[in-house]
């Protein structure tokens, strides 16, 4: 089936064979009503469709291929129904269910040209069965008034699906723009607190993960020498360097106020402390130019290599102390693990 922007694969799933189900019950009762009346060839047609139907029942992958052939299967049956006429001639009526299946199996413009392609069957079928001598229509009216109502239906159905996706893509796009703004710290472009929270829980940061608080050293005095403008372009400063210096699957996320996190995957622990002091040497050697000023600023980290059976928050309440270890020694420098075999 095509993909919309609001149909899930569950979503499609559960369509596939709830739209299977009404088929097959409604197909075996009409085959059982059309014996019954007489019709033969018309009962096996659609004792055929009641296989046809319980397939996704019986087969639980090859949903798309297997909607695509319901779909098919049932312009057949209404081809057959046009020129037989069905039962008692208003085997035609069942057009009107085609069009909102096909948009949903087959899409906007998919299903557009395979509603063409029906419509221009039909008128044909319609034209053509009295000459061929099959079904007999009373007058033109009635295939005339069938083919102008599902018309109509069909394009109020394209015009049903085309807001459809419409909203939904839009639906699905502020959705994502919220998703990213809940995720990310509005003045850095960081991860904040709560997703890197969030992240830590997965597969990578358990142990052998090197958890590092670091802190802007002499952040008020940036902020009450220079203004607060200047105190945001520093934190700007010293987050971009964060992610340049980290790897990949790090986690780099603004914890709060001049405070950031940075957590090195459990695969590249042992280049934690180098990583840490190339960002260090990085903000001693390269100053923020603003406002005819260069600002040179340092940093203070602590760090803790995860082990196992530790939780987050006591591999964070460690690192903390080691921050806090690290700028009552004079800050501008790294406490890491004594134990901790470090490249």
């Amino acid at each position: 089936m095509k993909d919309t922007f609001n149909a899930t694969d569950a979503d499609k799933a559960l369509f596939l064979r709830v739209f299977a189900a009404i088929g097959a019950c409604t197909s075996l009762i009409m085959a059982i009503n059309s014996y019954l009346d007489g019709y033969l060839l018309l009962s096996l047609l659609l004792a055929s469709a009641v296989l046809v139907f319980a397939l996704p029942f019986v087969i639980t992958k090859h949903d798309a291929f297997l909607a695509v052939l319901m779909l098919y299967s049932l312009y057949a049956l209404m081809s057959y129904l046009v020129v037989s006429g069905g039962s008692h001639g208003t085997g035609p009526l069942w057009l009107f269910i085609v069009s909102p299946v096909t948009f949903f199996i087959r899409g906007l413009k998919q299903g557009a040209v395979d509603l063409i392609l029906l419509a221009l069957v039909v008128l044909l079928l319609f034209i053509f069965t009295p000459n061929l001598g099959l079904y007999q229509y009373d007058n033109y009216h009635f295939p005339a008034r069938v083919m102008l109502c599902f018309a109509i239906l069909c394009v109020l159905a394209g015009f049903y699906e085309y807001y459809r996706n419409k909203y939904s893509r839009a639906l699905m796009q502020q959705l994502q723009i919220n998703e990213q703004l809940a995720r990310t710290d509005a003045m850095t472009g960081l991860s904040n607190r709560r997703y890197a929270l969030e992240c830590l829980t997965q597969p990578g940061f358990g142990a052998g993960a090197v958890y590092m608080l670091l802190d802007a050293d002499n952040f008020k005095q940036f902020n009450d020498g220079y203004g607060h403008q200047v105190g945001d372009q520093v934190l700007r400063f010293i987050a971009a360097t964060l992610k340049d210096h980290a790897g990949p699957d790090d986690i780099v996320a603004r914890w709060g106020g001049e405070e950031f996190l940075l957590v090195v995957h459990n695969t590249a622990a042992r280049s934690a402390k180098r990583v840490a002091t190339q960002i260090m040497q990085h903000l001693q050697d390269n100053a923020l130019h603003t406002d005819g000023h260069s600002l040179h600023m340092t940093l203070s980290i602590g760090a803790h290599q995860r082990q196992f059976g530790e939780s987050i928050d006591h591999c964070l309440n460690i690192a903390d102390k080691r921050l806090y270890l690290a700028k009552s020694s004079g800050k501008n420098r790294v406490v890491f693990d004594d134990d901790v075999a470090m490249d």
